[in-house]
């Protein structure tokens, strides 16, 4: 930690003292097993700043300690925190030794033991990188710990000899799954990072098993690519977040998220400091444990909240299922296994300005199984308040099986954004028919007006403005403003007409000389040509799902030659060669070859670097549009 910058060591020490928190709930007189990862995850930051080291150790060497898992996938979403717990206090290659009793450590690793004894099974390890069971989050959860723990208890005594349920020995388990990890870096790296994109909670969870690999591999080359992995994924989130709040498209966006605090990710304020808000100490379990720290073209990117310019960012990330590789019951390691195809991708694409970011997902439609369909969130974000958003969705018949798979269908040139409902059947269930798109307003917007068959929008010092393009539709219930979102203020428009295609626009007020009304005379003036299930406006030609969208009469290139192209971020598809700028700060990753990553900071700036500073322009009605 002594090399971390004095202001992040700070802010590190606060979400330390905030993740003990509800440890106070906690008495070792009147606890459960079931309460082991409350012990755990409130414990931790607990022993590192020195507080009740006696009862919490007490507790880890008690009968009622359990290292929980899940029936489904052995090591859960909670082993990640077990995992972190044991590989920072352990006496023998702990960075932390000495704060577990010798009797708690050993009660840590008859726990992981028999977790991995039951669940770890070889024959899963050596499937292919593409191979994934279950959701993401818990694929990456599940797997990690299961390396994590082969390594760590390996060459002792007790276990060495001992043999997993399946056959196989923990050195086996180590040194096939080691070789797993390490060519899954390299993959997703030259493919596309994370399925569950942007998902302000599935996606975190994936991120905590990567720092858990960052931290404790005792493979040198493994440990590396992790911590190049964490740097390209921090500057991903920094290039689409405004302030805190993350905007682009996203998937797995439910519980609310789609409303709250969610999009604002606690481990990138704790890093970043929140940039451009007040940073509030909360507890976060593997930032706050780690001495990892993003290099300066990642901080300059995160924290630089109004000189990063105008521009367009687009990312090709995985999620279609490979013909034939969906989930199945005939899958000889279980039905939730599935193979992604690593040719094809899905289509991040957003337009980033000071004030706003808008985003969404270019989508194949014959391309039905997809790992990342479910619940996927877009819209706008704007700088005015955390919460000011202008989000899609759709609403089904019936919520029973209803999992938004492939909610709409969408096409985006920069700040015009059209899309309609989709929701194909299947994969989703036919008692989900009918189902609606809808739009909601956040009651943090400025203002929100309806002229001429617009829905205006101002916020802060950004414009919008929506259309639902046929039929009707409802507010429900009305617009009201308001300081913070609550239960019954959530406004939406609901359309009548199941396929009508919505038009969203975002503009900075400045692109209109903060002039609102000029604002909207402008979009009103534009023509809309709505026939046989065809949309033109502006440069766009909008067909839905039906045929692929063109933009200025060129079909839209859902495969790229770049898999990262952005003026902070760049690289060609499958290359594994990532240039990072942010003005004068440069990072170069290289997963080339798979025996040397190399990261170098501060590389001299070429010609293959972006140009570090966005230079985009927006579409600005009854002016020059590029």
């Amino acid at each position: 930690m002594q090399n971390l910058p004095a202001e992040y060591v700070e802010r590190l020490r606060a979400s330390l003292v905030a993740g003990t928190g509800r440890l106070s709930k906690l008495r070792y007189s009147d606890t459960k097993s079931a309460d082991s990862i409350g012990w755990v995850r409130h414990g931790m930051p607990s022993l590192i700043l020195g507080g009740r080291a006696d009862e919490l150790n007490r507790f880890f060497e008690s009968d009622k300690f359990v290292v929980s898992s899940n029936p489904k996938f052995g090591f859960s979403l909670f082993g990640v925190s077990f995992v972190r717990m044991y590989g920072l206090m352990n006496r023998r290659t702990g960075p932390m030794k000495g704060l577990l009793s010798r009797k708690a450590e050993e009660n840590f690793e008859k726990g992981l033991w028999a977790v991995a004894k039951a669940n770890s099974k070889l024959a899963e390890a050596k499937r292919g990188v593409w191979d994934m069971e279950g959701s993401e989050n818990h694929h990456l959860a599940s797997k990690s710990c299961d390396l994590l723990v082969a390594q760590f208890l390996r060459k002792l005594p007790a276990y060495a000899d001992q043999k997993c349920d399946d056959g196989s020995t923990l050195a086996e388990q180590y040194e096939t799954r080691r070789a797993y990890f390490s060519k899954w870096f390299d993959e997703r790296a030259k493919r596309g990072q994370f399925v569950e994109a942007g998902s302000p909670s599935y996606q975190g969870d994936s991120v905590s098993a990567l720092f858990n690999l960052r931290d404790f591999a005792q493979d040198p080359v493994l440990r590396r690519k992790a911590d190049m992995y964490l740097d390209l994924t921090y500057a991903v989130i920094a290039e689409e977040t405004l302030r805190t709040t993350r905007g682009g498209p996203k998937s797995r966006v439910k519980v609310g998220h789609e409303y709250d605090g969610g999009f604002c990710d606690r481990g990138y304020d704790l890093l970043f400091n929140a940039p451009g808000r007040a940073f509030v100490p909360l507890g976060v379990g593997a930032q706050s444990t780690s001495n990892y720290y993003p290099p300066p073209a990642v901080v300059n990117l995160a924290k630089d909240t109004t000189g990063r310019g105008v521009y367009v960012f687009s990312k090709r990330w995985p999620g279609p299922v490979a013909q034939g590789g969906g989930k199945g019951a005939e899958d000889p390691d279980g039905p939730l296994w599935r193979t992604l195809d690593p040719e094809r991708s899905v289509l991040r694409y957003g337009f980033a300005t000071p004030s706003y970011v808008i985003g969404s997902a270019g989508l194949d439609p014959a391309w039905l199984d997809d790992a990342s369909m479910g619940f996927r969130w877009q819209g706008v974000v704007f700088d005015s308040d955390p919460l000011a958003r202008i989000g899609f969705e759709v609403k089904p018949a019936n919520t029973k099986d209803w999992h938004g798979f492939n909610p709409f269908f969408s096409v985006q040139d920069r700040n015009i954004l059209i899309t309609q409902q989709w929701a194909p059947v299947p994969p989703n269930p036919r008692s989900a028919l009918p189902a609606h798109l809808r739009v909601y307003f956040s009651p943090t917007l400025d203002e929100v007006q309806e002229e001429a068959g617009w829905i205006f929008v101002k916020a802060g010092g950004a414009f919008a403005a929506v259309k639902v393009v046929a039929g009707s539709y409802q507010w429900t219930p009305a617009w009201k403003r308001a300081e913070r979102v609550g239960k019954d203020n959530k406004a939406f428009v609901t359309l009548d007409a199941e396929s009508a295609p919505v038009i969203l626009i975002a503009n900075q007020a400045a692109d209109y000389d903060h002039d609102f009304s000029a604002f909207k005379a402008a979009v009103t003036a534009q023509p809309i040509r709505y026939a046989d299930g065809v949309l033109r406006f502006a440069a766009i030609t909008f067909y839905g799902p039906s045929s692929p969208s063109q933009v200025d009469g060129r079909t839209v290139n859902l495969a790229p030659s770049r898999g990262y192209d952005s003026p902070f971020i760049r690289c060609d598809w499958n290359s594994g060669l990532i240039y990072i700028r942010k003005g004068n700060d440069t990072e170069l990753l290289d997963f080339r070859d798979p025996d040397n990553p190399l990261k170098v900071v501060g590389a001299p700036i070429t010609s293959a670097f972006p140009p570090g500073v966005g230079a985009d322009q927006p579409i600005i009605f009854n002016k020059a549009a590029r």
